[in-house]
């Protein structure tokens, strides 16, 4: 009696496939991100023919997405979005570097959001500042990412080289989203970019001044460092504390800050919160 064969067909799992697209050799990746962003010019041309908006702050990760940009040959524009707080080395770093990057300016300083927006000063949990701040400009384009999924389960879980916008359903291309920091750093030095002087003082990440994003230690870390930038935090506080304190919200209920007796329990309680163990997928940190 004859018995046929069987094979059992191996089917990777979404994890296998991330893990394959993460452990390639830095060669392969080079490659592919130039591959991708060459793939989708003529696309990004027919949404706007300026070409890619190129989401650039200065870090590490933009710094490398900007230079494939450029190696790929295609049309595009860098653009920074300034948060107003950002590390002045940053922002030397930029403009001595960087000099060709548009700048987007808020309409607003951090204080005035911070004095005037209902649930004033942002923490982990309700992060309206990144919106304001970090997630502007681009639309009616193409937009390209440094995110990386390697920075965290929460961005490993979101992001992919294509993905569409939450809002406008626009295209967003994360050309190094399966790059690693070894792979950031080594494409870094072979290319001989400069990068900003923060990282070789120990920062891995750098970000607004003061973010609660990166927890209590890393805030009082950057507090120490620029304490004028604690000062911006707290002055816009104090204006949230004498404009909102006592006053009901429009539902006629107390508003969360009424759990405080005075500002100073208020201020330090914010200073205080928990550490955070992993970032939000919230544009805060530069790319």
């Amino acid at each position: 009696m004859n018995h046929m064969s069987q094979t059992t067909l191996f089917e990777p799992t979404e994890e296998d496939l991330y893990q394959y697209a993460v452990s390639r050799p830095l060669g392969k990746k080079i490659d592919e991100a130039i591959k991708t962003i060459r793939l989708y010019e003529e696309t990004a041309l027919k949404i706007n023919p300026k070409g890619y908006y190129v989401a650039f702050s200065g870090g590490k990760d933009s710094i490398v997405l900007e230079m494939l940009y450029k190696m790929a040959g295609v049309k595009y524009d860098p653009w920074y979005n300034n948060t107003t707080i950002d590390p002045p080395e940053l922002i030397q770093f930029i403009r001595k570097h960087y000099s060709e990057v548009d700048w987007n300016h808020p309409k607003n300083s951090l204080m005035y959001e911070i004095a005037n927006h209902s649930n004033g000063l942002p923490t982990h949990k309700a992060r309206w500042c990144c919106e304001i701040f970090k997630e502007q400009g681009g639309k009616g384009f193409f937009k390209s990412i440094g995110v990386r999924g390697p920075e965290s389960p929460r961005r490993k879980g979101l992001w992919r080289v294509m993905n569409n916008h939450k809002k406008d359903k626009t295209p967003i291309l994360c050309p190094i989203v399966y790059w690693t920091d070894d792979d950031i750093w080594t494409f870094i030095h072979k290319e001989k970019m400069a990068y900003c002087c923060l990282y070789d003082e120990g920062y891995s990440r750098l970000g607004c001044i003061g973010c609660p994003l990166s927890g209590a230690k890393q805030q009082r870390k950057d507090f120490e460092r620029w304490p004028k930038f604690e000062n911006v935090w707290k002055k816009g506080a104090m204006r949230y504390w004498q404009k909102f304190k006592g006053v009901p919200t429009l539902r006629g209920k107390p508003r969360w800050i009424e759990r405080f007796e005075t500002f100073e329990e208020f201020w330090n309680w914010w200073l205080r919160t928990e550490e955070v163990t992993d970032q939000p997928d919230c544009q805060l940190w530069l790319w």
